[in-house]
Parts: C-alpha cells; structure tokens; sequence
C-alpha cells in the first residue's frame, strides 16, 4: 500500500515537472493591456545579459548605432568618465533632447518658463526625484513654485513639495478607474474632476524642505471649457480676480499674477466644466512638473485624446517630456516585451504627433531586486525591460537614459535599502534615493545642454 502510494505521488510530480516545463515553451499570452508572465521553471539556471552603458544597444545593428554616432545623436564618446549620459537617438525632426537645450538657450528672451514634464508611476509618487529635479535646475537657470498640480490627490499630506487642500465638493477620476472614466477629459496622468459650485482648492509654498519653494510670481487654472462657468483667485487670503469661463470646447486657463505665497481658486458657479489643475509658477526660469499615476504602466497615454494633447500643448506647452515607467511591467518571469514595446512606441508617436516642438526622453525602469539562491539579484524582467525601453527610444526616435546603469546597476537598489534611501520592497525610492537620483538625471542633462551649448558657440548645428 505504501510502494503504491510513493509510485503515484512520483508520477504525479514527475508529471506536474513536465507540465511546467512544457508551459515555459509557450508564447507570452496578451489579452487587452494585460500580458501574462511567463512560467520559466529553469530561470535559476540561466545566464543574465543587459545592454549596460551607452556602448550597447539591444536589437540594434553595428550600421545603425554607427550612423547615429555620426550624426551627433548619441553622446556617448564624449561622455564623461563615471557618468551615464544620456543617447540623443533622434532623427531630423529632432524629438529628443535637443528641444530642451534650445529652451535653456534662449531661456532671458523666451517669455514663460522652460518646462518639462515627468510621466511617471509611483516611483515619483509624491514629488519624489522631481522635486529635487526641479530645485537643482532651478538654482542653475532661475525659476520658482512647483509647477502643476491635480486639482484634488489620495493623500496630500505625502508629498512635501506644496500644502495643497481642497474640500469635498470634488469628484475625481483616474485612468485607474473601473467604470465611469472618459479618457476624453484626462490629461497625462489620466485625471479630471467634476467640482460643483463652491468647491474650492488651494495650493501653499512651503519651507524647510527644498529652496524656490515658498513663493511664486503665477498662478494658472486649466479646465475644459464645453460648460460655462465662473471661477475666482483669491491670492494670500486678501486680493482677487474672477474669470468667466466660455463652452468653446477646449481647455481653458486662466491665472493671476504677481508675487504669492499661497493661492487658492474658488468655482462660484459650475455649469458642467471639466476641471483639471493648477500651478503655482515662475514668469521665467525652469519648471518640472510631476504626473504621477499609481500602478501605471504608460500604456493610457494612447488613449489621451488628440484635441486635449493639442490643447494642453497650447496653454503649457513643453519642451521636454520624460516618459518614466517599468515598475509594472517588469516581474520575475516576464522576459518578453514586444507587444509593450509596440504600444508604448505608439503611444510616444501619439504625443508627438500633437505636441509639435517638444522633446521626448524615455527613463529605463531603475533596478528591482528579488532573492534567488539566497543572494539579491536583478529581477530578470527588469534587464529584459531596461533593453525594451532603449529599443522604444530608437523607435522613436527620441532620447533614452539608462537609469539602471546611472544608479549602480545590479545591487543599488540594496545598497540604497542600506543606505535608507529605498524601502524594503527593493522597489521604490524614498524621498532620500530620489534626491541622489535626480542629481544623476540633473548631472546627464547639464552635461548634454553644455555639450549642445558648446557647438552653437562654435557655429554648428546639434
């Protein structure tokens, strides 16, 4: 009875080993924006390769990493020791960075700020890494305030940057939603709001954190104007200015002037307006705005409609957006990314397709460990992804930096939990590791703006 028991829990084993293995042979399985992980019972066992540095470009061949070196695309010879740079893979509707450098050129004579925006996930939750981005391009080039603002957030209290409050008389919805979302309406992060009259929010500079932070010289409200409606600015609880708000369709903003510590807006009368955000700006100088959007996976960005990228565009156009994503996409065993690589090229194309004149830069997933034979290592799907995203980058022709490599590649994101500048997921920065980290970024995009600066001193053409 026994020897019989053992033989059929040996087949049994021998049969559930088989059934694995078998389904690790099976192609990635993709319904919608949901893409299953594969099964790989033999990962343990396998060797791990990364594209690390600027030498190498996955996918790419030795004719075309070679014709972009030649067209000053890729910055990499010139690269300075201990630094990742960041590789200018545009072409010659020039999408990459060369559209920022331009900016901080003629930054005294622009007549608005150099902006930038961060999409990211929540890895830059909460103003992490962009509000050190902001304070230390800021302090170079001038500028002041935090930039845009949600009208309403899950908990205002985590990011340190602004005091932001708002009353209850909000509906918010996300990209995240279940039911009830219209992608119509959204923005970058996929937010918009209802507000009934008498909602209010405002926006307070703080200090003892980070420089620039206390005061600004405007404010601006963006909705969408398809209802009429009256709002009202209040700056440092005394003066104020109201704005009739017309049903032309597109988004509107509307902002005040001069210098405030804290602003807040007031809907007096709501007649079926959308409503976005606010900011708190310099007239001049650099701004960095943070969307975030938790669980995301950059995927939503395809379906922001072509008149709201066109009008946004408009009314806060940028000259550089980073496009900052991975932690959602990568796992222990999702190896293959052909089909996210394909939407997220499609979903850049669309922005640039309606956003003339920016830049575009995609940030690699950074590193995110799991324990396999007892010892931290790279998660398998993060080296698969760092190479996806450069791939995108080129198919887009836009810029890439290797956030991997730039902050120590396999094994940082430990040494960062030791150094308490991550938390125990191995995961995410805190707000400490997003200080270290935006000084890489701020280090590779001074290092490119003086390369760039340095031709046009000479007479050249970047």
């Amino acid at each position: 009875m026994e020897r019989g028991y053992l033989h059929s829990v040996v087949w049994i084993v021998l049969v559930a080993l088989l059934s694995l293995l078998a389904l690790s042979w099976l192609p990635t399985l993709t319904v919608g924006d949901w893409q299953m992980r594969r099964v790989d019972l033999l990962s343990d066992l396998r060797g791990d390769s990364l594209a690390v540095g600027n030498e190498a470009i996955e996918d790419l061949s030795t004719d075309d990493v070679s014709a972009l070196r030649a067209s000053n695309r890729i910055v990499i010879d010139t690269c300075r020791a201990g630094m990742t740079c960041i590789d200018d893979m545009a072409d010659d509707t020039d999408r990459g960075m060369n559209a920022l450098y331009r900016a901080l050129e003629g930054i005294d004579t622009l007549g608005r700020p150099v902006r930038i925006a961060v999409l990211g996930d929540s890895y830059i939750e909460g103003d992490i890494l962009t509000a050190n981005l902001r304070q230390l391009l800021q302090e170079r080039y001038g500028g002041s305030g935090v930039g845009y603002v949600p009208m309403t957030c899950d908990a205002p209290g985590f990011r340190r940057s602004v005091k932001q409050r708002f009353n209850k008389m909000w509906k918010a919805h996300n990209a995240n939603d279940h039911s009830g979302y219209d992608s119509r309406w959204a923005n970058f992060t996929g937010h918009y709001f209802f507000g009934a009259s008498g909602a209010t929010m405002s926006l307070s500079g703080v200090t003892g954190y980070l420089s620039r932070l206390d005061t600004c010289q405007q404010s601006t409200f963006y909705c969408m104007g398809h209802g009429t409606g009256r709002v009202t600015a209040i700056i440092d609880g005394g003066r104020s200015q109201s704005f009739d708000l017309s049903p032309n369709g597109r988004v509107q903003a509307v902002s005040v002037s001069g210098k405030m510590g804290r602003v807040e807006w007031r809907v007096d009368r709501d007649g079926g307006l959308t409503y976005l955000g606010a900011s708190m700006d310099d007239e001049r100088g650099v701004q960095v705005d943070n969307f975030s959007l938790r669980a995301a996976s950059g995927q939503h960005l395809r379906s922001i409609s072509e008149q709201m990228l066109a009008d946004f565009d408009a009314v806060r156009h940028y000259d550089l957006v980073v496009v900052m994503y991975g932690l959602n996409v990568a796992g222990r065993q999702t190896s293959e990314f052909a089909t996210y690589r394909e939407r997220m090229v499609a979903a850049i194309d669309h922005m640039k397709r309606n956003m003339p004149g920016t830049g575009f830069l995609v940030v690699s997933v950074g590193d995110r460990e799991e324990k396999r034979g007892g010892t931290f290592r790279t998660m398998r799907g993060v080296i698969s992804l760092v190479n996806a995203q450069q791939r995108i980058a080129y198919d887009s022709r836009v810029a890439f930096w290797n956030l991997y490599t730039a902050m120590g590649g396999e094994g940082s994101i430990v040494r960062m939990v030791d150094q308490h500048q991550a938390n125990l997921d191995y995961t995410h920065i805190n707000f400490g590791g997003g200080a270290r980290l935006a000084q890489l970024l701020f280090d590779a995009i001074t290092w490119g703006h003086e390369q760039y600066h340095n031709q046009v001193e000479k007479g050249g053409h970047p």
